[in-house]
């Protein structure tokens, strides 16, 4: 009797468990489902005799061919069918290592780039083929709008150049998009009056070039301009940076008077960067410089005069900051006299490639290099969110400028993330279908992420709940290791 109790439990335990581990199977299926059927690369896999189990719908797109008329059928009969010009897989089955070439779709009349991957089974042979496809004509289509771009961009440089010589000044600012030329000229404007003006954006969107700028083409242009990392600046030291200090103010002080920051500045510009990061204390004495335009050296009594300009710089939200109370409001309407916003690169797409190319023209220079930039990588270029805007592009040129051994400059020498997904090639030779769907499932999880900002919009573009988004990602990364999801909803 108790035999069959404990034969019934281990049963009903046994078929829960399985239970669960089909849930779980039938989700990862979903998830594989929908990041190969929404792919904007087409994916083919192949079986060890190079029969088609699977193409997505960019496959079909691409080719012309349903498939109904794929799955099942042998890649040479559609070489035989002159379907397509020669097979990939064909090359990868001789030579047993991934393989690229430029293959043509006579249905449709495109071309592609078509990267072959081989999955190996127990015993090193071919189990598997897994083939990523990148459309041409896009890369076509791409070199008539960077066409367009450069028209674009003479008639936006005769605007710049009208600008600066109205102003009278110089400026290393690179400017293309119609967007950025009216910030240019609106700072060109604000440049003519000693108004406080506050600069307003993202970080790396170029605040500190804006604030050069107006100094440049204003009247104070022959004297300093004087920046402060305000985030840098620790409260202690705040006083003796900003206002000075007289001989003898404090232990390790010298004999002599040294001037602060703020003389460093008179009658020149002062650029406070990141200023949303000040304590409420420094605020307060900052606050009485702005009213006052004086200030007492530490260890002094008498108030010295200024003469400055104050431009000031934040990626904060200040107006949400005066109502959270880590703000003070007067500072705020001091600051806020003249408000510039500047907008995102990923908002200012024209911008893009003539920066791009500026960055790659200054590292040729310093590393003696010829470097170009391909269609494929303006492409790419032009597609990425850049999250951390002009930095962030300068330090993907930069890396791309370096790695790369050719002199044309492709996808695959950016970062991962800018370049997009790529064919999985890093997975070991024993690695099996499953673990190089996964690892490529990974791939396009992380790009979908770094791509649309957030998992919820990675999540809704794959129509997945975002639940399940990062359940998959977090337990995949930990597999196969890659940047976290966490806390980046």
């Amino acid at each position: 009797m108790e035999q069959k109790q404990v034969r019934s439990q281990f049963s009903h335990e046994t078929m829960e468990e399985l239970r669960k581990r089909v849930l779980d199977l039938e989700e990862q299926n979903r998830v594989l489902d929908a990041f190969i059927e929404n792919s904007t690369d087409a994916i083919q896999i192949s079986d060890r005799n190079l029969v088609t189990l699977r193409i997505n719908r960019a496959y079909e797109v691409l080719t012309g061919i349903r498939r109904e008329e794929l799955v099942g059928v042998p890649v040479e009969q559609l070489v035989k069918n002159h379907l397509i010009s020669e097979s990939c897989g064909a090359i990868v089955a001789k030579t047993k290592k991934p393989h690229t070439i430029v293959q043509t779709f006579y249905r449709t009349g495109r071309s592609a780039h078509v990267s072959c991957t081989p999955v190996f089974d127990s015993c090193g042979e071919i189990e598997f083929y897994i083939c990523n496809d990148r459309d041409l004509d896009e890369i076509s289509s791409l070199q008539q709008e960077l066409d367009k771009i450069r028209g674009l961009n003479d008639q936006y440089l005769q605007e710049l150049e009208s600008i600066k010589a109205r102003m009278g000044g110089q400026s290393k600012l690179i400017v293309a998009d119609k967007e950025m030329l009216k910030v240019l000229a609106l700072a060109a404007r604000i440049a003519k009056v000693d108004s406080t003006a506050l600069l307003l954006g993202e970080t790396g969107v170029g605040k500190d070039e804006i604030a050069r700028f107006i100094h440049q083409n204003s009247g104070r242009s022959n004297r300093r301009f004087v920046p402060i990392n305000c985030a840098a600046i620790t409260e202690s030291l705040f006083e003796s940076e900003l206002f000075g200090h007289e001989g003898h103010a404090f232990t390790g002080a010298g004999s002599k008077v040294k001037p602060g920051l703020l003389e460093a500045a008179d009658h020149g510009t002062l650029f406070l960067d990141e200023v949303g990061e000040l304590s409420l204390n420094m605020q307060a004495k900052l606050l009485h410089v702005l009213q006052n335009r004086s200030f007492i050296r530490v260890g002094g009594n008498e108030p010295v005069q200024v003469d400055i300009r104050v431009i000031a710089a934040t990626n904060c939200d200040l107006e949400e900051m005066v109502q959270q109370k880590r703000f003070r409001e007067d500072l705020y309407y001091r600051l806020n006299v003249m408000p510039i916003h500047i907008p995102p690169l990923r908002k200012r797409k024209n911008d893009i490639i003539p920066l791009a190319q500026h960055f790659l023209d200054y590292y040729n220079q310093k590393y003696d290099f010829h470097r170009k930039l391909s269609p494929a990588t303006c492409f790419a270029l032009l597609n990425y969110r850049w999250e951390g805007n002009v930095r962030q592009l300068k330090n993907s040129i930069e890396q791309a400028t370096i790695i790369t051994d050719t002199d044309l400059i492709q996808p695959e020498s950016l970062p991962m993330n800018v370049a997009g997904p790529e064919p999985v090639q890093d997975a070991p030779a024993e690695a099996g279908l499953n673990e190089m769907l996964e690892r490529m499932e990974l791939r396009y999880l992380q790009t979908f992420y770094e791509r649309y900002g957030s998992i919820r919009k990675a999540a809704e573009r794959l129509k997945l709940p975002p639940t399940t988004f990062l359940r998959h990602w977090e337990q995949l990364r930990q597999k196969y290791g890659t940047s976290s999801a966490e806390g980046k909803e």
